[in-house]
């Protein structure tokens, strides 16, 4: 019987490159074969990796699991956090082909990570969703995944503003998916700013850029349902570019439960009216406020005086309007019954916090 030196040798990696790799641990993978790796790590390697090997058809990059040292979280053998968040270690593997560099964003469905693509020798965002706790939050992260996909095409990027989708993958049970790594957003840019707001110039740009994404969405029958400063990023050249489909739903599917960031949030989604495009221009009207001001909209301190607020920011600027609405429009028990957000979507826990790129 061979040895596993033998095995990696006729697998085309040199004695030395094994010997490095068996002592650290990890490493670039030369050989493409999780054969090898199989041969050369099996006892170093967890039930998990060598499952997970066996599926896999390529390797690009490896490391041993630290068995040794548990991550905490729900239990001492689990890679989660308390909230089903993946627990990163920096330089670990991904899916066998990502390594970890850095966390990059935070929030309720889960984090992003900066990592370097093994394959491709580029850097790239991963978003890991967090682990499903239900069946609702499963067929919510697939309709995520479903429409990111969906609103690919042919130079969807340059022409709608569509971020771009390079991989999607599962790994220990998290939905992932990769994307262009873009460090700044609107938000970004506002508030490092020594004015606090975009010029006028380039607010126009901006908006224009954000209407074409919003008209191609509704064209393939999307609603984004989440647009705000933080999820417009800004490539090296300034071109928009609209990410985060974690709210975002088909029309054809009538929905009123969809997530949201709170001072972006249209009325209809507190008063229980079916949700359709007009909740993105209303993020988007809000949004281009901001930019103009530096100032946040609507700031409102919690969900229940979120609608109070927006009528009596209104009141002040179109009281005639506001009025008409009073006299006409429904009353008490005439509205629909209000919203009540899932906890993975809750208003007060936005899809991914500030800082993040995705």
């Amino acid at each position: 019987m061979e040895t596993s030196q033998a095995g990696a040798r006729r697998e085309g990696v040199s004695g030395n490159t094994w010997s490095a790799l068996s002592a650290a641990g990890t490493g670039p993978i030369l050989s493409k074969s999780p054969r090898a790796i199989l041969n050369l790590f099996g006892p170093q390697l967890s039930h998990r990796q060598k499952l997970e090997l066996e599926a896999m058809k390529q390797v690009w990059f490896f490391t041993l699991d630290k068995v040794d040292k548990p991550r905490g979280g729900n239990n001492t053998d689990s890679s989660d956090d308390d909230n089903n968040n993946y627990i990163p270690v920096r330089k670990e593997q991904l899916h066998y082909r990502y390594e970890v560099q850095k966390m990059i964003g935070e929030g309720g469905q889960g984090l992003v990570l900066q990592c370097l693509d093994h394959k491709t020798k580029t850097l790239v965002a991963v978003k890991m969703l967090s682990l499903p706790w239900s069946s609702s939050t499963a067929a919510r992260q697939r309709t995520e995944l479903e429409v990111a996909n969906e609103l690919q095409g042919k130079a969807s990027d340059e022409r709608y503003g569509v971020i771009r989708v390079l991989d999607t993958f599962q790994f220990r049970g998290h939905n992932c998916l990769v994307v262009e790594l873009l460090k700044k957003s609107l938000y970004d840019v506002m508030s490092k700013g020594s004015i606090g707001r975009i010029y006028v110039r380039r607010l126009r740009e901006h908006t224009r850029a954000i209407l074409d994404f919003l008209l191609y969405a509704k064209g393939r029958g999307i609603v984004h349902a989440d647009i705000k400063p933080d999820n417009i990023l800004l490539t090296a050249t300034g071109k928009v570019r609209v990410t985060d489909f974690g709210c975002s739903f088909y029309l054809k599917h009538k929905t009123k439960n969809v997530g949201g960031t709170l001072p972006y949030m249209a009325p209809e989604l507190l008063l229980g009216y079916d949700v359709t495009s007009a909740v993105d221009m209303w993020g988007l009207g809000c949004t281009l406020a901001e930019m103009a001001t530096g100032k946040v909209l609507f700031d409102s301190p919690a969900i229940e005086e979120h609608l109070p607020c927006c009528i009596e920011a209104q009141r002040r600027r179109c009281p005639a309007l506001v009025s008409a609405a009073g006299s006409e429009g429904p009353r008490g028990s005439e509205f629909p019954q209000p919203w009540q957000a899932p906890p993975e979507h809750s208003p007060s826990s936005p899809a991914v916090s500030r800082p993040a790129c995705l």
